[in-house]
Formats: C-alpha cells, sequence, structure tokens
C-alpha cells in the first residue's frame, strides 16, 4: 500500500514540479529579456553626445551579468558599461540575438534610434543568467523535494497507523484455537473494518450452525444404527443357540430384515451427504421426465411387487420437463415413491401425478393410513418418524427429498390425500417449458 501511494504520489508530484519549473524557466526568461529592452530603452532615452571620447558608465550591482555597448550610427564606440567587451556584442540589427563574444556567450537586444543617431546593445551573460536561474530553480525544487521526503515519511507512518486495527484483527485470530468459533468483537473495530468484521462474524456463526447440524447428524445416524446392529447381534445369538430349526429360521428372517434396514439406512445417509456436498450432481438443466419416471418404475418395481403393490405414472407428467438436475429428481422421486411403498396399504396403488399450480407441482400419493396434521411440519426433518408408522423407517426419506429440490428451488408439501393416504407434493417454480408447451414440442 505505501508502494502504490508512493508511486503515485511521486508521479503526480514530479509532473507538476516539472511544470512548475518549465513554466518559471520560460517567465524569468520573458522578465529577463524584457528588462534588456527597457535597459536599452532607457540609455537611448539618456542625452549622449556622439561625438568626443568613449564613455564608460560606473560600475554596478549587475556589471557581472548585464553589459552596454552604445555605438553611433556610423560604427564609432560612443559609450559602455563597466566590464563590456570591447567588440560589439551584436551585429547591428535591432531586436534579440545571441552571440559570442572573447569566448563568452551573450543574449542582447539592439535598440536603434534613427533620430539620435545611436545603437544601443544590451546583452546578458548567458553564463551568468543560467545561474541566475539555476538558483532559483534550486530554490524552488529543493523545498518541494524535503517536502516529498517529509510526506513520505507521514504516508509510512499513517498507513502503519491505519493498517494497526488490520493487524490486531490478524493477530487475534491466530491466537484463537480451531475449536472457537465466537463472535469478534466489533465495538473495538473502526468503521472501514466493521463490515469485514461483521461478515466474519456472520461466516463463524453459519460454521457453528453446521457443525452443531454435523455432531446432531452423527448422533442421530450413530443411534439409528445401534438399534438395528443391536438387533443383529441378539437375532444371530438367538439363531447360535437355537435347537428349533424354525425358531432359527424366524431368527435368520429377522437378521436378514436388520439388514435390509441398515442397508437402507445407510443408503440414505450416503445419499444424503453426497446431496449436501453437491457430489455427483449433474448441472441444472431442463430434465424430460419421461426418462426419469420410466427408470424410476423400473427399479422398484421388484419393491412394489414384493409389497403387492404398484406404481402408476400419470401419462401428462410424461411429457413434461423440469429445470433440475436428473439426479436430484431421480433421488427425491425415489425416496417419496419408497416411502409411500413402505407406508401405503398392500394391493393399492402409488400414483405419481403432475399439476399445473403456479409452476409445476409432481405429486406422490399413496393410500396409507396418512400422517396427522400436526406432525407434518415436523417429518421433514431429518431422523422423524411419525408416530402411526407401520413400519420402522429410518426418518430420513422426506428430508432427502427436501434438500434433493431444493437445489432447484422446489418445496416439498405434504398433504392429506382424498382416500386418506398421504400427498407429497413437489412444488417448482415457473420454468422455461411448461406441460402444454412440451407436449406440442415432443408432438
Amino acid at each position: 500500500m505505501f508502494a502504490l501511494v508512493a508511486a503515485v504520489t511521486l508521479l503526480v508530484w514530479a509532473g507538476a514540479a516539472a511544470w512548475t519549473s518549465l513554466s518559471t524557466r520560460a517567465e524569468v526568461e520573458r522578465v529577463l529579456d524584457r528588462r534588456l529592452v527597457e535597459a536599452a530603452r532607457m540609455v537611448a532615452a539618456l542625452d549622449i553626445p556622439v561625438g568626443g571620447a568613449p564613455r564608460q558608465v560606473e560600475p554596478s550591482s549587475y556589471e557581472r551579468q548585464l553589459s552596454c555597448q552604445i555605438w553611433s550610427l556610423t560604427g564609432r564606440l560612443v559609450g559602455q558599461s563597466a566590464g563590456a567587451p570591447q567588440a560589439p556584442l551584436a551585429q547591428g540589427a535591432p531586436g534579440f540575438s545571441e552571440r559570442l563574444v572573447d569566448g563568452e556567450e551573450w543574449r542582447v537586444y539592439t535598440h536603434v534610434d534613427e533620430t539620435r543617431g545611436v545603437r544601443v546593445m544590451v546583452g546578458d551573460n548567458l553564463q551568468v543568467r543560467q545561474h541566475l536561474v539555476s538558483d532559483m530553480m534550486l530554490g524552488l525544487l529543493l523545498p518541494a523535494l524535503v517536502g516529498l521526503i517529509a510526506l513520505g515519511a507521514l504516508l509510512w507512518v499513517g498507513i502503519a497507523s491505519g493498517l494497526e486495527p488490520l493487524a490486531r484483527l490478524a493477530h487475534d485470530l491466530k491466537r484463537r484455537s480451531s475449536d472457537s468459533l465466537a463472535s469478534l468483537e466489533i465495538e473495538r473495530t473502526p468503521t472501514e473494518l466493521s463490515p469485514v468484521v461483521a461478515a466474519m462474524n456472520g461466516l463463524l456463526a453459519q460454521l457453528e450452525s453446521a457443525r452443531r447440524a454435523e455432531r446432531d447428524f452423527v448422533a442421530n445416524a450413530a443411534h439409528e444404527l445401534q438399534t438395528p446392529l443391536a438387533g443383529l447381534k441378539t437375532q444371530a445369538d438367538v439363531a447360535r443357540r437355537a435347537e428349533d430349526p424354525q425358531m432359527r429360521d424366524r431368527a435368520l428372517m429377522q437378521i436378514s430384515r436388520s439388514v435390509d434396514r441398515t442397508s437402507r439406512l445407510v443408503r440414505q445417509l450416503l445419499d444424503l451427504a453426497r446431496q449436501q456436498a453437491g457430489i455427483g450432481m449433474t448441472p441444472h438443466r431442463s430434465t424430460p421426465l419421461r426418462a426419469v419416471l420410466q427408470d424410476l418404475k423400473r427399479d422398484y418395481a421388484s419393491m412394489a411387487q414384493s409389497q403387492g403393490m404398484e406404481i402408476e405414472i400419470a401419462p401428462e407428467c410424461l411429457e413434461g420437463q423440469l429445470a433440475i438436475a436428473p439426479d436430484a429428481l431421480r433421488l427425491a422421486l425415489g425416496n417419496l415413491v419408497e416411502n409411500a411403498l413402505y407406508h401405503g396399504n398392500k394391493g393399492r396403488l402409488v400414483r405419481i401425478e403432475c399439476a399445473e399450480r403456479d409452476g409445476l407441482e409432481l405429486r406422490v400419493i399413496d393410500d396409507g393410513i396418512g400422517i396427522p396434521e400436526g406432525e407434518k411440519a415436523r417429518l421433514l426433518r431429518r431422523f422423524e418418524r411419525g408416530t402411526a408408522a407401520q413400519s420402522q423407517g429410518s426418518g430420513l426419506g422426506l428430508s432427502i427429498a427436501a434438500a434433493a429440490i431444493a437445489t432447484a428451488g422446489g418445496q416439498l408439501e405434504l398433504r392429506s390425500a382424498d382416500s386418506g393416504g398421504l400427498v407429497a407434493a413437489m412444488h417448482f417454480p415457473k420454468h422455461p417449458v411448461s406441460l402444454q408447451q412440451a407436449a406440442i414440442e415432443m408432438t
């Protein structure tokens, strides 16, 4: 920061100094030239006899710089100042000229007075003039240089003082342990750093919330896994000790069910973790529903058959499209269909319907016992199960579906079906392709 500020300051200062130097030098040159003109005219206005011996003007304070010669128009030297060369300072033409006389460079102004018959030449010794201008420039630039150095020192001190709160904040962060997510103190923070500290406090609060959610997730997952694993151990002991073949078969059947339940729980945990991390999800695009729904029906056909149920898809759903990643849609629909197969009445249908409702609503409907109105919001949280559930689920299916469609702005709503079952409705905001438009395009 200091290098940047110093470089900009030096650039501006150098430009201003160069401008001042050039303009001052030009002005001084004009002043000295005007002095030559005025001196020549003043000498010409004096009553100077053209005849007689040449006269020499008494020395003055300008004798080392300014020299004057008075010549008659016939070419005779009438008078000169002390220290002036004997040779003519100029050729004789009126106006300004520069000439080398006795090894010295002179700038001369020649004034011709035809009435008096004289030619007055007043000249500056250019070496003395350059010394005068250089001394004046040095008098201007030396204070500027000293001021620039002083400004640099003040900038260094000012920037260091201004950045001290930032260094103090960095020091406080370095001293913190990795487990500390407490908010930073904002009272002692300068106004310029307050937005940064506020943003960091917001991030720390999010990290604390994420860590708390992770702890809860791990604790709930461990608790959920503990139950089927304990059942597995118990049934294994029973099967190992049982002498009755029927008792052994029942124990082995219970082991198989516990393995299935544990496998389903582990799969759902992996799906939920993958969904939250965004791993394996393809980018958002317009996804045709036909392929996803047909794959879903085929994947869950054996499960539906084992439950004595059937999956039915409304024809209009096959013609629609959704602006969501196909993996996310497949994950959400799969969990809702699986829940419906677990909790629906055997011998009944699990229906998938679509409807236009300020966007597209995709519904999975079962004919089970449904969910009491007061439990619907609670069951959208992880590891929450209904009190009237007929099977022992993991309580993750609905939360996985809600998390999956949230990536596309969708929301999951639980409603009671007319038949008494449950309607799990996934509502998506308006999308570019409606059901009718998609049907026309596919036709």
